[in-house]
């Protein structure tokens, strides 16, 4: 056999390392192909003395929009410069629209709410997914259903030839939310304590982090991805006859490299919620579906500067859901964004509490909009303290309550509950569900 090494262009993801290998391994003489997108190479071998030319391989992949090149022409050999002034820019961009999100609200997943708008930023990452490179390897897979369609059965109506999109589609939504229940239901098997539980959604959240930057493009960064081996597993069930395949196919999609998808996986996993977790990658695939419908077997793209500048808004949403989690896993650490820079609290603050047989009596309600009301409470030092906590119909992961600083952690239902506790210093201490995103502040002030 004969080896021979590539250079190519063009490349953006892990998704186009699967798109080059299958497009590459139906020439009969292509023995094997490997493709890494970090280092721009193509490695092939080849059956015999057979060798092939660049312009050859370029007129393979130029309808994917990928270039190859018998030299890298020096990228390769200098890292590339990073201009940190536009990391400095980007950072302060992000910072500052994740604070007014994070003041308005709209970073709190609730589900229970008729139109919770971190959902519907979900549903914007899928249809910014839907029209990037990612979607090449989705996209290609679509068309594969409608060729083997065209192939066997000619004599179908436009409205026949269209159902197995609509089963494609159909699958990946049900995939989606099935496979992200697993996820949830792995995270919440887990049964962390708070602490492990901030340090694992920290974790969770500096992976969507990196991910993020990577789909912004600001400097190099390598993303995790599911194995290559898988996604092609996936693509060969394109090729099958069976009429439930589309279905099959759809749901399979769940496991192709992409990082919009990784994000979202990352997400559900932190949830640690079945439904909560399957509904996220569910609302993800929904937003996925109108450009994959549209496709129809016919892939039409985003690409230049269009298809740069949605993937890096797609980058921004993730980053920010990134450092939600951040803050959501530093505030099971005990450590709050609200807390950290507040000043100490002096007895000037201390408001009138209400004693009963010398205990605090201290009253919240846990809506089902995600909010304590009132989410800021105030209790003398060392006096004990019954917190009466009226809890609505459904709560979402408002139906825990875990204050640390005084070894709170308790799950809430329906209708009243009393917690008792005794506050041992004074301080501002944040008070949140299991997963940090809803929270609150108890401020202890000096006793009397």
């Amino acid at each position: 056999m004969a080896r021979q090494q590539f250079f190519v262009r063009g490349t953006t993801c892990k998704s186009c390392e699967v798109v080059i290998e299958r497009e590459l391994k139906r020439q009969p003489d292509i023995v094997s192909v490997d493709v890494s997108h970090s280092k721009r190479q193509i490695q092939l071998e080849t059956t015999g003395d057979r060798r092939y030319t660049h312009h050859e391989l370029t007129a393979f992949l130029e309808k994917h929009d990928y270039h190859v090149g018998k030299k890298d022409k020096g990228g390769n050999k200098k890292k590339p410069r990073i201009n940190w002034q536009r990391v400095g820019a980007a950072a302060v961009f992000v910072l500052s629209l994740y604070i007014i999100l994070d003041r308005l609200g709209v970073l709190r997943l609730s589900p229970s709410s008729a139109a919770p708008a971190s959902l519907v930023g979900i549903l914007i990452i899928g249809v910014i997914a839907s029209l990037s490179s990612c979607t090449a390897v989705v996209g290609g897979l679509v068309a594969a259903v409608s060729s083997a369609v065209a192939k066997d059965q000619e004599g179908m109506t436009p409205r026949e030839r269209f159902q197995p999109h609509i089963l494609f589609n159909l699958g990946r939504v049900l995939g989606f939310f099935a496979f992200g229940a697993v996820i949830g239901y792995a995270g919440s098997a887990l049964q962390l304590s708070p602490a492990l539980n901030g340090i694992f959604v920290v974790i969770v959240a500096l992976m969507m982090i990196a991910i993020g930057v990577n789909l912004m493009g600001v400097f190099p960064s390598n993303v995790i991805s599911m194995p290559k081996w898988l996604a092609h597993k996936v693509h060969d069930l394109a090729e099958s006859k069976d009429p439930k395949a589309p279905m099959a196919l759809g749901a399979m999609t769940f496991f192709l490299p992409c990082g919009f998808t990784q994000s979202m996986q990352l997400f559900a996993l932190t949830l640690q919620d079945p439904i909560q977790s399957g509904m996220v990658m569910a609302i993800f695939a929904i937003g996925t579906a109108p450009v994959l419908l549209g496709i129809g077997g016919a892939t039409s793209y985003a690409s230049g500067d269009t298809l740069k500048k949605v993937t890096q808004f797609a980058g921004v949403i993730v980053l920010i859901l990134g450092i939600s989690n951040v803050t959501n896993g530093m505030t099971l650490l005990g450590i709050s964004p609200d807390t950290v820079f507040a000043s100490d609290v002096t007895q000037e603050e201390a408001a009138d509490i209400v004693l009963v047989d010398g205990r605090q009596q201290i009253e919240m309600d846990m809506t089902s909009r995600g909010r304590y009301s009132p989410s800021t409470l105030t209790v003398q030092e060392g006096i004990p303290v019954d917190w009466t906590i009226n809890g609505d119909d459904y709560m979402g992961c408002g139906d825990t309550l875990i204050l640390p600083a005084f070894g709170v952690n308790e799950n809430l239902r329906t209708g009243k509950n009393l917690v008792q506790f005794t506050p041992t210093e004074t301080g501002r201490f944040t008070f949140s569900c299991s997963m940090g995103m809803i929270r609150g502040t108890m401020i202890v002030t000096p006793g009397i």
